[in-house]
């Protein structure tokens, strides 16, 4: 008994010592893994320089391939990444090269990767894509460079490079094959396979070396023969031919084993996924054959073995057809012996057979069956399926076939023997559904099984589901099939007499239906997708072309090419991010790359970020693609091609004029298709939408090439017309547009009562005005059909205008001529009419087939008169079904009319009609419906904000009255919801039915007027410190940073300070490198670290906390302590390393009898200023902020509330600070003049002592937060904070824990004294004496004198009681210790509770003693998780389980539950 009490009482520390072991161990492995892919990355850029070097045009060449090999593999295992699920994070990380170490990291700390995936598995994959994409490649290519190269050419480097570039992979190789075989769920599931790892730590380093003998072997042997072939035929594709024909022998060995070619996974079972996979499985066979690739499915057994000798049997001959074949040419590329070449090859594939044979005798014999024998993945399964009883989820036989399931349907068991499974055991499942039985599962057997496996409560429930679906609408979703569909409750079901075999031939004919609408569907995305980039590559190589001109003409049209479509990405990025798309989305679009990232969402069924669905999407990237970039492309290109010389015009440019009036044709067109057969707009607007013949893909096809001939002649008579009139004279054409656009305003405006647009959020004048212009453009060259929507441009106004503009293009031609346009161009007038004549022709054809094939009943909706507010009138009354934004459909008029009131309050229905509706509130605010508590609807707060007061009930106007009584008074406090509502419904108690709706309407009418004076008030007082912040954060983005640029170009104009310029833009860019690294690290966004780049990020700053909708995620307090953030960063890496290395250089060159200029005294002034000014305002931000003071009121709060006080304190706060800065670069440049060794020594000391001195007063050299209390981040930020006190010495140092109030004011005098003595020394040390000694002298006299002054304002204006927070002696312990026993309020809630949970947030060693954390942990645990206050999150949580946590200080039954969390994690 004693023994069992004692395990148990021992447990806990054994699994924490096991979790240690098993990290050192990973620790080990990972470090060596990384360091060798590093290795192998410095190498390869090592090479690439050496190339270089080499100077000879095929060695640059080499170079240049060796570089593009390197971006396009890590793009390449980017995108793959990303795809893969891995995340945005991911896929950035594997940009920079830094996937290795991110995937070591997660595998180290048994983190999930991305949304949940292995680590172990995710660092697998990581190692493949670097194998196949990366090592092979470079090895490949850099042994082709080296075969080339003269025997002088070739150094130790080049030769070392390929070798370790085998050492690397093979080591990647045997890690990989570690990790997956000892995994204990792969051991699980395929015992049959896995396992070979012996358990000897001595057989298994056996094994492991000689995996890594036999890949190394391999490899080389492989690269010699594939450097020979392809050098030797580099003028004929016979190596390309001999590697194309393997691949597809491997391909054809692999379907003749498998029965299928396809891969095994589902979601990559598809056509195009397994040919990419195929590609990977054969480069990976012929370069590094893992001994998982013998696994069934990939090569199998069969194949593994055999390929593998036969690859390298087949290297003598690669290099005998490579000789013989470069022989045959004039000149001989291969310089190496082909006697030294094969025997190279011999050595290597002796290598690697040593290695295979070593690794079999060492191996588990059980397991060398794997390595022989053939082995199919089907019949593997169908094992499987009988005999396994281990699943991830859930245990026996039905939990194992469940998984099984889950791979691709091509290599199911036999359909008798799933529908064996299904039929009998559906209806249990149903009924008591078991762990693994969920809507994964179910949706999986409704989508991939066979109909004639389906248990026949499926088949009903898919018939149900899609019963009366058309082939052209949208597709009804299997991921709304229900779990609970089952044969016991035939009742409600409209299919349940029918017959299984009916039911299986209408699940047949759907799928046929369906995956001809696809495939459909698939050709036009594909076509679209086509269509956009050749537009693209044709608009960028026309660009070229012009610069290639060599004319100022030529180059004036090459920049306006490029600029117009680098303003076109930037736009279309904005557009995407500000709608939501996530920042995938916006970098895809800034790439180029938005139409490929949308028609993969298409076709894989997956949805950008936010709440825009992948159609959606697309149809808005179209929409964008040629209102931004194809269109005005075209018309900048038909302008500049037509002011060109007869013999300048290339038939290229005239090839990408058409290519983008076709292109923009094509997505007009694909666009409306989507549009008009979709679901949505079909279902909710159906009066308009639906001219698309639904089941007739004839007649589709007819319509879809109609409107390309339609908008291809109306666009290109336009284009004619338009440069014409704009050659003439542009100010005419200027003018002729701006009074289409206001005729095309007045004609909206008196066809709907209004010109503001008709949906939320661009109803204001500018969004409005926006749209217009938009419209304006749409209707001017591509009139999209669907902008004869009312709102848009309506039907009357869409045909008038189509009409006037075919009619009007001879015009504009004709007063282009009038006013001299045949003067610049060479066309004359009577071509351009015959091929106005020509376009308005094709133009007239297209509408004519669009009528003819459309359906008849919608060809009204093209010209006939009817406006928004008429067809909101109409679906107020009629319309039944509405489709929602989850692609649900809600029945009844109620949810239909909640749906049209989501539209601007200008296309409402009448008083009247609202107040009748809105009479149902107290019936919907007790049965709650889905529409009434929507946030996406967002119903309630519509009614409440929008609708006219008249119309309100009662209920409703008490509501308003109330909420607002409530919120004035509590304006000085925030209160939590619950406190709210319990207020609230107070509140609403005064307002009682004495009081009649006419007396209600009335209060409620004088409470909107008086909010809206109150919101114009707020918005000019918001807008003032708009302008302010923006003013302030423009000035510390671009003075110092745009005054370090023209120091640098001042610098590279000399000739002796040029290498001091680039080290003055190194320094710049190096701080902007940081500042996002440290936005990153900080958990700030990619955007926060992309706008760090470019050196906004002070200006994203102040938007995120002045902003509604700020662009990056997080609170305000989050926004707030990111601008105090930046502002650090940008003085101690940027103003503070430029200011002292520049009085450095000007010292430099007063030395050499050299003239400074202007620019470098400015730009070291006003660096100073900049310091003290950045200092300042953010110590005035930080002192000022009401959190804060609620936090530490001991600390904070020295800023006076009197204005002009304060302002005196904050210029004090600059002069002392700039003053001590200045002083501080003066002291140190001039010392590091004279001994550069004295200067470091001397910082060194310093930094050192203020170290010890910190340990001193606090008991630990750590920081005081929780996370950067590690030794590596505690060091960084101690260096930090010397830097800050000897240069800018916040005020907000002072708080224990950075220096604390003593060691603060201890360190400025200190630093004030030192100046002078660092002086003193440079002076000695200056034997030469070319320092200006007089003048430095005044310098440090005048900034000690700043100093001085500053420091003298701050004390005399500050609030008395805080002047003893910069001198007095307080450790942050004494400070924790108060906010333990005595806050009792802080940001975190309160009561003693929230400050003590406050306290858990700075690191373990500043909390109070274990016992009384101990104790109150124990207390009140309890309650807090029955209760769950807001601070008692997860996170908070798990500060707790911290290592650095004492487990002293965590009750014994909190502990329990957590080593208990461990061990099931």
């Amino acid at each position: 008994m004693k023994r069992k009490a004692l395990a148990v009482a021992l447990a806990p520390d054994m699994r924490t010592l096991q979790q240690e072991a098993l990290r050192e161990m990973n620790t080990g492995a990972m470090t060596g893994a990384v360091l060798l892919s590093y290795f192998d990355l410095g190498t390869t850029v090592a090479v690439g320089f050496t190339y270089l070097q080499i100077g000879t045009p095929s060695s640059i060449r080499g170079a240049n391939t060796t570089f593009g090999m390197l971006i396009g593999s890590l793009a390449l295992q980017a995108i793959m990444n990303w795809a893969t699920g891995q995340g945005v994070v991911a896929a950035v990380v594997t940009l920079f090269g830094g996937k290795p170490v991110f995937d070591a990291y997660h595998v180290i700390y048994d983190k999930p990767v991305g949304g949940g995936q292995n680590p172990v598995a995710v660092l697998s994959m990581t190692r493949a894509y670097e194998v196949c994409f990366d090592a092979l490649p470079q090895a490949v290519m850099q042994a082709i460079i080296l075969v080339q190269l003269a025997d002088d050419e070739r150094d130790y480097l080049l030769w070392g490079s390929i070798i370790f570039s085998a050492l690397s992979v093979s080591y990647l190789v045997a890690m990989a094959e570690v990790d997956i075989d000892t995994a204990s769920n792969y051991r699980r599931a395929f015992d049959q396979i896995h396992g070979y790892m012996p358990d000897s730590p001595s057989a298994r380093r056996a094994v492991v070396g000689g995996i890594l003998l036999c890949i190394s072997g391999f490899m080389l042997a492989k690269m010699a023969a594939l450097s020979v072939l392809f050098v030797g035929s580099s003028s004929s594709p016979v190596a390309a031919s001999w590697l194309l024909v393997e691949f597809v022998m491997l391909t054809a060995l692999r379907a003749g084993s498998e029965g299928t070619f396809r891969f095994q996974i589902a979601g990559a079972d598809t056509f195009l996924g397994s040919l990419i996979i195929d590609i990977v499985l054969y480069v990976l066979s012929i370069g590094a054959p893992f001994f998982l690739l013998r696994f069934p499915g990939y090569l199998g057994p069969s194949i593994y073995l055999l390929w593998c000798l036969y690859q390298l049997a087949v290297n003598p001959i690669m290099i005998a057809v490579g000789l013989q074949l470069d022989g045959r040419k004039e000149q001989v590329d291969i310089e190496l012996s082909e006697g030294l070449l094969l025997l190279a090859v011999a050595v290597a594939a002796f290598m690697a057979l040593v290695g295979f044979a070593v690794s079999i005798a060492f191996m588990n014999h059980g397991c060398r069956k794997t390595f022989l024998g053939r082995l199919s993945f089907r019949q593997y399964l169908a094992e499987l399926w009988e005999s396994r009883t281990w699943a991830p989820i859930g245990k026996g036989l039905d939990a194992s076939r469940a998984d099984l399931i889950s791979f691709s349907r091509f290599y199911w068991p036999p359909n008798d023997k799933v529908k064996a499974w299904l039929e009998p055991n559906w209806d249990g499942w149903v009924a008591a559904p078991p762990q693994w039985f969920t809507s994964s599962f179910v949706q999986q057997i409704a989508a991939g099984a066979p109909p004639e496996v389906l248990p026949i409560a499926v088949l009903q429930d898919l018939a149900e589901k899609h019963s009366g679906k058309g082939v052209g609408q949208e597709e009804s979703s299997t991921r709304q099939l229900s779990i609970g569909a089952s044969t016991r409750q035939p009742s409600s079901r409209q299919f349940a007499t029918t017959s299984r075999k009916e039911l299986v031939q209408m699940e047949e004919k759907r799928r046929a239906n369906r995956a001809f609408t696809h495939a459909k569907q698939l050709g036009i995305w594909a076509a679209a997708l086509v269509f956009s980039y050749v537009d693209l590559g044709t608009t960028v190589v026309v660009g070229r072309e012009y610069l290639s001109m060599g004319t100022a003409q030529g180059r004036h049209a090459a920049h306006m090419t490029f600029g117009m479509l680098g303003v076109s990405l930037g736009i279309q990025t904005m557009a995407t991010h500000w709608t939501g798309q996530g920042t995938l989305a916006s970098l895809a679009t800034m790439t180029g790359g938005k139409m490929l990232l949308d028609t993969f969402h298409i076709m894989t069924g997956r949805n950008p970020a936010g709440d825009v669905t992948s159609g959606t999407a697309l149809v808005g990237t179209r929409f964008m693609l040629v209102v931004l970039d194809s269109l005005p492309q075209s018309a900048a290109q038909m302008f500049l091609v037509a002011g060109l010389d007869d013999a300048n015009p290339s038939a290229l440019m005239l090839c990408s004029i058409v290519g983008c009036v076709l292109s923009i044709a094509f997505l007009v067109a694909t666009t409306e298709l989507d549009i008009d057969l979709s679901k949505h707009y079909r279902t909710n607007l159906g009066t308009v939408h639906g001219y698309y013949v639904e089941n007739s893909a004839t007649m589709q096809g007819l319509v879809l090439v109609g409107t390309v001939f339609f908008v291809m002649g109306y666009l290109g008579a336009k284009l004619i017309s338009l440069a014409i009139l704009t050659h003439a004279n542009f100010y005419v054409a200027v003018g002729w547009c701006s009074v289409e656009a206001l005729g095309l305003l007045a004609m909206r405006y008196f066809a709907e009562g209004t010109w503001r647009h008709h949906i939320k959020g661009l109803s204001g004048v500018v969004p409005s005005l926006m749209v217009h212009v938009v419209v304006y453009m749409g209707m001017l060259a591509t009139p999209f059909p669907f902008l004869r929507f009312p709102g848009w441009a309506g039907p009357s106004v869409w045909a008038s205008c189509i009409a006037y503009s075919l009619a009007i293009n001879p015009v504009m031609a004709y007063v282009g001529f009038t006013l001299g346009a045949d003067r610049i161009i060479a066309v004359k007038l009577a071509t351009v009419q015959i091929l106005l004549v020509l376009a308005t022709a094709i133009s007239v054809t297209g509408m004519a087939m669009m009528g003819l094939a459309m359906e008849p009943s919608r060809r009204h909706t093209f010209y006939k008169h009817f406006s928004m507010r008429s067809l909101l009138d109409e679906l107020w009354d009629t319309r039944e079904l509405t489709h929602m934004v989850d692609g649900s459909c809600t029945a009844g008029t109620d949810a239909s009319r909640a749906d049209l009131i989501t539209l601007t309050s200008d296309y409402w229905v009448s008083i009247d009609r609202l107040r009748t509706w809105l009479t149902k509130w107290d019936e919907w605010e007790i049965e709650q419906p889905s529409w009434f508590t929507d946030p996406d609807i967002d119903f309630q707060a519509r009614v409440v904000n929008h609708v006219p007061e008249e119309a309100l009930p009662p209920t409703v106007l008490r509501k308003i009255l109330s909420e607002s009584q409530v919120l004035s008074r509590t304006s000085a406090k925030i209160l939590s919801e619950s406190q709210v509502l319990s207020r609230t419904s107070a509140a609403e108690r005064e307002y009682g039915t004495e009081l009649d709706t006419a007396t209600l309407v009335l209060m409620v009418k004088e409470l909107r007027q008086e909010l809206k004076a109150r919101k114009q008030k707020r918005r000019r007082k918001m807008a003032m410190a708009a302008t302010k912040a923006y003013a302030l954060a423009i000035a510390i983005s671009y003075t110092d940073l745009l005054g370090d640029v023209a120091v640098s170009l001042s610098l590279y104009q000399g000739k002796t300070t040029r290498n001091e310029s680039y080290v003055v833009i190194g320094i710049t860019v190096f701080s902007q490198v940081i500042q996002a690294i440290a936005s990153f690290a900080c958990g700030h966004g990619l955007v926060a670290t992309f706008v760090a780049l470019a050196g906004l990020k002070p200006l994203l700053n102040e938007y995120n906390a002045l902003s509604d909708r700020p662009l990056t995620r997080g609170t305000a307090i989050d926004h707030d302590n990111a601008k105090t953030e930046t502002r650090l960063m940008l003085v101690l890496f940027q103003s503070l390393p430029q200011g002292f290395y520049q009085c450095l250089v000007l010292l430099q060159m007063v030395g050499r009898d050299e003239t400074p200029t202007w620019v470098q005294w400015a730009s070291v002034v006003g660096a100073a200023i900049s310091v003290g000014f950045v200092v300042a305002d953010t110590d005035r931000g930080v002192d000022t902020s009401a959190r804060r003071r609620l936090d530490a009121p001991s600390v904070h709060g020295y800023i006076p509330d009197k204005t002009h006080h304060a302002l005196l304190v904050s210029l004090g706060t600059i002069l002392f600070v700039g003053g001590m800065t200045s002083s501080k670069w003066v002291a140190i440049a001039t010392l590091a003049t004279t001994s550069a060794t004295a200067a470091g020594s001397w910082l060194v000391v310093e930094c050192a002592v203020l170290l010890v001195l910190r340990y001193a007063v606090e008991g630990s050299w750590r920081f005081l937060l929780h996370g950067p209390d590690a030794a590596v981040p505690s060091v960084l930020i101690h260096l930090g904070l010397y830097l800050g006190s000897i240069a800018a010495p916040f005020p907000l140092l002072r708080f224990p824990g950075y220096l604390g109030p003593s060691l603060y004011c201890a360190s400025a005098c200190y630093q004030t004294i030192a100046s002078p003595l660092m002086l003193l020394m440079a002076f000695r040390l200056d034997g030469d004496g070319r320092l200006p000694q007089t003048e430095l002298w005044a310098v440090l006299g005048g900034t000690t004198g700043l100093v001085l002054l500053g420091a003298n304002l701050m004390g005399c204006y500050m609030v008395p009681e805080y002047r003893k927070t910069f001198y007095k002696h307080k450790s942050l312990k004494t400070l924790i210790q108060w906010m333990w026993t005595e806050r009792e309020t802080c940001a975190f809630g309160e009561g003693p509770d929230g400050s003590r949970a406050d306290v858990v947030d700075f690191a373990a060693w500043t909390w109070p003693p274990s016992d009384q954390v101990r104790a109150w942990l124990e207390e009140g645990w309890a309650n807090w998780e029955k209760e769950e206050p807001d601070w008692f999150t997860d996170e908070w949580k798990a500060r707790l389980r911290h290592p650095r946590v004492p487990r002293e200080a965590l009750p014994p039954a909190l502990k329990r539950t957590f080593d208990a969390g461990e061990v099931a994690k």
